[in-house]
């Protein structure tokens, strides 16, 4: 599966570069052990009684059943599964900054263009964050930056297609959030207008049940074979949603501008109206561009129709996993804006660019340094 990566040792080298400052803020941000939050409690919790026994279930001795089983399988093959954690982790960021690599360059020919989403993407505060946790996030990031550099590659390279629906079904074991992820993807194979309507739905409903099968097996099995407390059927959807819109487009205002309150969610209105206007409403949208727009667009709606109320302080935790594709959009917008653009006007804008780039990159220098401190201030309370 080779990707189609640009020629020249220049991008190459800074990309690298951009690859060892990923993997040593996650090093400095977990210098004393991976911090651990009660989700990282039951994921290790299971992984032990995998292995022990065979069997899924939490610390408190209940059946391990609000989470996807893949992690706790995967962290079930180490003995120190947090150990293991440091190579798991490389072996991420590495898959993770080859596809969005090759993502970039299906977006976009311009290297330095390239090379800002490929710092943003890496450097930014949202992995560094599920890098220096116990979570499941940078695995599922993997997955599902594989799903949709396969979505993107499919009609040139048709062999990929299973590969497409593997990436796909694992980051649905993973977390339940990939039902969210599939689903916009559905939508995207829905509206290729180069295939007949008959051909896009049967595509579209095998995408959707190979890929979630798993997940709708392990959902059903929970619910009514071992009849744990965990009965979807029973909330009500959308009950929470004028509480969770708010925290939802403060988030994506804040993945662009260092903006709170008001201010923030504003921009988060802007960003979605751009989005809807960029993949739906131009003459002839690009394939490429609804891609990550589409998918990112039903992933929020699918947390706002989640029956609880978001935590807000979780939401970086929840959409960490799409920031590539937030900034991939914003990637394809000023490519087009640049196609014409007399060089005065295009310095202007990369000066623009590594202007803004000191706000995602210094947000996670901030934090990193408070992840140092707690995971510290953790290894010594022990």
């Amino acid at each position: 599966m080779a990707l189609p990566f640009t020629k020249g040792y220049g991008l190459w080298i800074a990309c690298i570069g951009v690859l060892f400052v990923s993997i040593g803020l996650e090093c400095y941000g977990r210098a004393c052990g991976y911090l651990v939050t009660p989700d990282s409690l039951q994921y290790l919790s299971a992984a032990k009684n995998i292995r022990e026994s065979g069997s899924f279930l939490s610390s408190d001795g209940s059946y391990y059943s609000y989470w996807g089983p893949l992690f706790p399988v995967i962290l079930s093959f180490f003995n120190e599964p947090q150990h293991a954690l440091v190579s798991i982790n490389i072996v991420c960021k590495i898959i993770i900054g080859l596809t969005l690599l090759g993502l970039a360059n299906s977006f976009t020919r311009d290297s330095f263009l390239k090379i800002g989403f490929i710092v943003v993407s890496m450097l930014g505060v949202h992995q560094t964050l599920i890098s220096v946790f116990v979570w499941s996030e940078l695995i599922f990031m993997v997955l599902i930056m594989l799903n949709a550099y396969f979505a993107l590659t499919l009609k040139k390279y048709p062999s990929r297609y299973y590969w497409f629906l593997i990436s796909g079904f694992l980051a649905c074991l993973q977390r339940d959030a990939g039902f969210f992820w599939i689903s916009g993807v559905c939508l995207w194979i829905l509206l290729d207008k180069s295939l007949s309507l008959k051909k896009r739905i049967t595509q579209s409903v095998v995408y959707f049940f190979a890929c979630t099968s798993g997940l709708i097996a392990w959902r059903v099995y929970v619910t009514f074979i071992i009849h744990q407390n965990s009965n979807f059927y029973d909330y009500s959807f959308f009950f929470h949603a004028f509480e969770n819109l708010p925290p939802v487009l403060l988030t994506f205002g804040k993945m662009l501008l260092p903006l709170n309150g008001i201010p923030g969610v504003t921009m988060g209105i802007l960003f979605f109206l751009l989005l809807f206007y960029w993949c739906l409403l131009t003459v002839k949208p690009s394939r490429h561009v609804q891609l990550p727009g589409l998918i990112i667009s039903v992933y929020s709606l699918g947390f706002i129709m989640l029956p609880w109320q978001l935590d807000i302080n979780e939401m970086d935790r929840y959409f960490s996993v799409v920031t590539p594709l937030v900034y991939l959009f914003v990637l394809s917008v000023i490519q087009e804006k640049m196609q014409f653009a007399k060089h005065g006007v295009r310095v202007l804008i990369y000066a623009a660019l590594l202007t803004w780039l000191c706000y995602p990159v210094t947000r996670t220098f901030i934090n990193v340094k408070a992840w140092h401190e707690r995971s510290c201030s953790m290894a010594n309370a022990k």
